[in-house]
């Protein structure tokens, strides 16, 4: 058996306790790491997007909308108030009333003073046509423009869930791919170390060790490409949230 025949088959058996480890991996993972056992079973998930929605700038600024809107149909109803208006006035003075004396005929007419105060009191209204016109106009317009503000703040809720989910969906999968370039590096690892061990007994050349070192090394690039990968995701969804992944797990132990 040559030695590209015997680290082949060195390489394959190890591939194969690396699946298995990785499978093994994952189960012992799945029991006993929050992490894994929250990302199979997706509970974190309606978690980060309610979290999401509330920490969005974009969701937040729709709400201030909405409350401009409702204040503002609020003000166009009572504008009809405007043109009411309470009147009230005093008067005092001296009131003067002619009285005919009867049993004095040289006095036909008697003129007797008295002092008195009047009151007014009234409501008045003076409402322009074209305010009762438009009032009707103002009114639906404002009740349109909080519709709109309300279809905007959902298709704002849909466009960040599902930002969510897809980042969401990134991250489980970075996981998976770290974990399996981890047991490729190892298998790698281990080949490199027994050919070296044969390189230095003489029994293969410089050529077959660069070989195997390639090997390594590519898997090693791989497993810190994955790695980067898998924590870059972990910060965008942390970012996106406004919550960190490791407080939530902290939360459902």
């Amino acid at each position: 058996m040559n030695w590209y025949k015997k680290y082949n088959i060195a390489i394959a058996i190890w591939a194969g306790l690396g699946l298995i480890s990785v499978k093994a991996n994952c189960q012992s993972i799945s029991t006993d790491s929050l992490l894994s056992k929250a990302l199979s079973s997706d509970q974190l998930l309606p978690v980060l997007i309610n979290s999401a929605q509330k920490f969005s700038p974009e969701v937040r600024r729709i709400k201030a909308s909405i409350d401009l809107a409702s204040s503002s149909l609020k003000i166009e109803k009572n504008a009809i108030y405007n043109s009411l208006s309470f009147l009230s006035s005093y008067h005092y003075g001296t009131n003067y009333s002619a009285v005919s004396a009867v049993s004095d005929v040289s006095r036909p007419n008697n003129f007797t003073t008295t002092q008195t105060g009047f009151y007014n009191v009234g409501v008045g209204l003076q409402l322009p046509l074209t305010q009762i016109i438009n009032r009707k106009h103002l009114i639906k317009s404002g009740e349109s423009q909080i519709e709109m503000a309300l279809a905007e703040k959902g298709n704002s809720d849909l466009y960040i869930k599902q930002e969510v989910i897809r980042l969401y969906q990134e991250l489980k999968l970075s996981q998976r791919l770290m974990f399996i370039s981890s047991s490729n590096k190892q298998s790698a690892q281990v080949n490199y170390k027994m050919i070296e061990k044969d390189f230095l007994q003489n029994q293969v050349n410089v050529e077959q060790v660069a070989r195997v070192l390639d090997i390594f090394n590519k898997s090693k690039i791989e497993y810190e490409t994955y790695l980067n990968r898998f924590q870059t995701s972990l910060m965008q969804l942390d970012a996106y949230t406004g919550i960190s992944l490791s407080t939530l797990l902290k939360q459902i132990k």
